[in-house]
């Protein structure tokens, strides 16, 4: 019995030592700043971001007429999308929903072509051509690069001087936006 005995009062002199210990290093976390356990996770930045200066870029869009950065004013929109990517995908019914409060002449939609997708392309040209001038590329042509563009979807807000008002992943609202300016 006294063999029970000890043994039931270890564990429990155990199971407090553990519980101290555990409290101790909760403690210490809450305690520590954010940016030394590296803060939130953040997202790699996906496009040139604001302030950045929009390069040198030419090409045709799906009508054949020629878009290149001076087609671009300020609060244009451009979109950067890829058949087959499948944020791309979930958020194509928004953006296209989205670019529609732009008018589609101050809408730019990138999309860039996947051999392997290219079933996929034709959707994308039907939902966007109605609120955008699409331009079927390829990644990392002369167009993507002029605006840094390293993942979809994005999107690039023009400002003045051809530099980046704002980019991003997800379009806001443009009222949002007007809001949040204003």
């Amino acid at each position: 019995m006294a063999y029970l005995t000890a043994s039931v009062v270890l564990l429990g002199v155990l199971g407090l030592l553990n519980l101290t210990l555990t409290f101790g290093v909760v403690r210490r976390l809450r305690e520590r700043p954010a940016d030394a356990t590296g803060g939130e996770m953040t997202v790699p930045a996906l496009v040139a971001g604001p302030g950045a200066l929009i390069g040198t870029f030419s090409a045709v869009d799906t009508e054949g007429s020629v878009v290149d950065q001076d087609v671009l004013d300020d609060g244009s929109l451009v979109l950067f999308m890829s058949p087959g990517c499948p944020a791309c995908e979930d958020l194509l019914p928004l953006v296209a929903e989205r670019a529609g409060e732009y008018g589609r002449d101050r809408v730019l939609a990138v999309v860039t072509r996947d051999e392997e997708k290219e079933a996929l392309l034709g959707d994308y040209l039907k939902r966007l051509s109605p609120v955008a001038r699409v331009v079927v590329t390829e990644f990392g042509d002369e167009v993507t690069r002029a605006f840094a563009v390293k993942g979809m979807p994005a999107y690039v807000e023009v400002g003045a001087d051809g530099r980046v008002a704002d980019s991003g992943r997800t379009l806001p609202r443009r009222t949002d936006r007007a809001g949040a300016a204003g």
